[in-house]
């Protein structure tokens, strides 16, 4: 049982990425394991190879998916030798091994030929395809993934796999100059994407073929920044070919926009990379073809006596240890279903936190409006009186006065309800206030407001036309800024509300917590209010960019 816990363990960690933790853990369940449990024994090697793989570990890695396979193979699973057989073909064409890879290839391909099974096959037409990519075999390289796409739309359907293999053949036609089929196949991976949400926004291949989208479509930047993107993904997973591609694709599109600095240090890194990757197992490599086949003679041998002596002692075993599962099972039961009934906790709070602010901001409406009437209809009206009796007496310094008084009246007035928002809408009344601030300060002011009319709520109109205020307010208060721009329009996001300015900025991560100094806490409580999303971009001397989107 203890090691079934360890081999659990070692999943986690390899889950996190993990993958020192999770060598470790997978070589203490080895350790702990019966004989007897050769199925696990073999899960153990399987997945303490991947993990070994992973960290760039070539022998390591190959000696633990030849442990596995030879288990599996005395165990009869067919399916399982077969799937080893493909995890070795990938980690010997990592390390550019792509002879003895291709060998590999062509044994599973006759045998998924044979039997069927066609989404098998299609597995190992893109594998080689990628294996003629590292190689610069173009040509090659597309016929197999030609071939690898011939048979979708699978019979039983794998979204999943068809979606990568379209991924992969928009990416061909992106860096072969080939617009047409390139777009084509791009839309035919969105269509399958859209419809399983198998692939997520970060995996490399999407991110890499919308970087090759846009670069073909002139906007060299954006795809630079889609490829930033793509390699950080590769780097968050460690995996090794979508890193080495993605410093590629990142120095290619540098060198196109003319930042040659910035091309070489992506290739530099590319090579350095790589050549930390590569320098111990091209050393051992040579090694390993020599000692291959009596490692695995030998290592099948003792399986065999192993499996065969740990059978024997472990019958007398099997009750014992079938009350001590019973036991751990009701244990683990009643941890989940702590965990479960505190998540349901969390989750109904973070509900009531949620209402509780949304009813607050529109109690904070309701006040505001009816103060900006007592103060309009009342007080406004009592300081009109005033200043007429007060022209009759021809007093000019106290009409003045009364004037200036009159003037923060309405100013206070149109703050807290904006009448402008009720009678022109949205748009004109951002453009209102725009103007104020343009004439009212030494400010800047540029804006491109597109007409909203009927696109938002009238709820949500208020949302977005406080959030202007409040964020402008703080532009003048605190930016020490002579420029500002406002961008409000609709996109395929929603409707978005861009706010910049030039002032002294602030550093963010400093900052990330305290809401209260940075007055972002209500610009969050009120765009969370709308389930719209809210990102700030800033460093100290180089201003301060907000963005709000409201999904429309």
């Amino acid at each position: 049982m203890r090691g079934q816990l360890h081999l659990k363990l070692g999943g986690g960690y390899f889950q996190l990425n993990q993958f020192d933790s999770a060598i470790v853990e997978y070589s203490l369940a080895l350790d702990r394991l019966e004989n007897k449990d050769s199925t696990l024994i073999a899960d153990s090697y399987f997945f303490r190879a991947q993990a070994k793989d992973y960290k760039g570990d070539l022998l390591g890695g190959m000696r633990d998916y030849q442990s596995a396979q030879a288990i599996y193979q005395l165990l009869g699973d067919e399916s399982y030798v077969n799937y080893l057989y493909g995890e070795m073909a990938i980690l010997y064409s990592k390390y550019e091994i792509f002879d003895k890879a291709e060998e590999i290839r062509y044994k599973l391909n006759a045998a998924a030929e044979k039997d069927g099974r066609e989404i098998d096959l299609a597995i190992q037409f893109f594998n080689q395809a990628t294996d003629y990519d590292k190689q610069g075999r173009d040509d090659e390289k597309l016929i197999y993934l030609l071939k690898a796409d011939s048979d979708t739309p699978f019979e039983s359907r794998d979204f999943y796999i068809e979606s990568i293999l379209k991924l992969n053949l928009s990416i061909f036609y992106g860096e072969h100059q080939n617009p047409k089929k390139q777009t084509d196949y791009f839309e035919a991976a969105k269509k399958l994407i859209d419809q399983s949400f198998e692939i997520p926004e970060s995996n490399p291949d999407l991110l890499t073929a919308k970087a090759l989208m846009a670069k073909n479509k002139g906007n060299i930047s954006g795809a630079i920044y889609l490829a930033n993107e793509s390699l950080t993904s590769a780097k968050s997973s460690k995996h090794m070919d979508y890193i080495l591609k993605g410093y590629q694709l990142l120095s290619d599109l540098n060198f196109e926009l003319g930042n040659f600095e910035q091309a070489f240090i992506a290739l530099e890194s590319r090579s350095s990379y790589k050549d930390s990757i590569f320098a111990e197992n091209q050393a051992a490599t040579f090694s390993y073809y020599q000692t291959l086949y009596e490692t695995e003679k030998k290592e099948l041998e003792i399986l065999t006596k192993n499996l065969q002596i740990g059978s024997i002692k472990s019958l007398n075993k099997a009750r014992i240890r079938l009350y001590i599962s019973i036991i751990l099972s009701l244990v683990v039961l009643s941890v989940l279903l702590f965990l479960w009934k505190n998540l349901q906790h969390q989750k109904k709070k973070k509900q009531l936190q949620s209402r509780f602010s949304q009813e607050l901001l529109k109690n904070q409406e309701t006040e505001r409006t009816r103060i900006s009437k007592d103060l309009h209809d009342g007080l406004g009206q009592s300081l009109l009186l005033i200043k007429n009796k007060v022209a009759l007496s021809k007093d000019t310094s106290t009409g003045e006065l009364l004037d200036t008084a009159i003037s923060e009246l309405r100013s206070i007035a149109r703050s807290l309800h904006s009448m402008q928002l009720e009678k022109l809408g949205l748009s004109k009344a951002a453009n209102h206030l725009l103007d104020q601030i343009d004439t009212e300060t030494k400010i800047f002011v540029s804006s491109e407001i597109q007409d909203l009319k009927g696109i938002l709520k009238k709820d949500q109109e208020l949302q977005l036309y406080r959030i202007l205020q409040e964020s402008i307010n703080t532009v003048i208060k605190h930016s020490e800024a002579s420029a500002l721009s406002v961008i409000f329009r609709k996109n395929h996001q929603g409707v978005e509300l861009k706010i910049e300015d030039n002032g002294k900025g602030f550093d963010f991560s400093e900052k990330l917590n305290d809401f209260q100094s940075l007055a972002l806490k209500t610009l969050k409580e009120r765009i969370a209010s709308m389930e719209g999303s809210m990102r700030v971009i800033s460093s100290k001397g180089n201003g301060t960019s907000l963005t709000f989107i409201v999904h429309v």
